[in-house]
């Protein structure tokens, strides 16, 4: 009769393990029924657009390597000092975007361009004049980003970034504009 028991008493245990167990669980779920979750609203005017920051980014990589190649170039270049201002200043809006993605949280890809530069002109006479243009083109690109997001972010340290970069930019484009009008015509 004991062996009788003693076989019974694995599967009963068994049972009651599981019963036990359904239970516990029957238990945990009524708990956790009970929290209310709250669905957080998107509100598109409070977000930041991340294409926004790319396109940034991509845009302050071309002229920072735009003022490179002025610079670099073997003949001789009038206003060589506002060439490599216009440089640092993009160098520092890259270095201040990167602390602020990091700060936020936010990965923004390295930036995939090709300048797509005309090789007959970058060896003419009118190099300098070639270069100037793209570069006045590509600040005026990334003060236009500049504005959207100033326009589109609610995000006091994004926005203030982006008033005190496009300041510095306009400076820079009116003075490469009185520096190399006759480039630039």
């Amino acid at each position: 009769m004991k062996s009788k028991l003693r076989s019974l008493s694995v599967p009963i245990s068994v049972v009651l393990i599981i019963i036990s167990s359904i239970a516990a669980c029957n238990n945990k779920q009524k708990e956790y029924s009970s929290y209310k979750t709250e669905e957080v609203s998107t509100n598109p005017s409070r977000s930041l657009d991340f294409n926004n920051l790319t396109f940034l980014n991509q845009t302050n990589k071309k002229i920072i390597r735009l003022s490179s190649i002025l610079f670099h170039q073997k003949k001789s270049v009038p206003h060589l000092q506002l060439i490599l201002k216009v440089k640092d200043d993009h160098q520092h809006n890259e270095r201040e975007l990167k602390q602020l993605t990091k700060n936020n949280m936010m990965v923004i890809p390295r930036p995939f361009y090709e300048l797509n530069l005309n090789k007959d002109s970058l060896h003419s006479k009118n190099s300098t004049n070639y270069l100037v243009r793209l570069l006045v083109k590509e600040i005026k690109i990334e003060i236009n980003i500049l504005e959207t997001i100033q326009k589109t972010t609610t995000d006091p340290t994004f926005k203030s970034f982006a008033q005190k970069a496009t300041v510095t930019l306009r400076q820079n484009n009116e003075d490469l504009g009185n520096s190399f009008k006759s480039y630039i015509l």
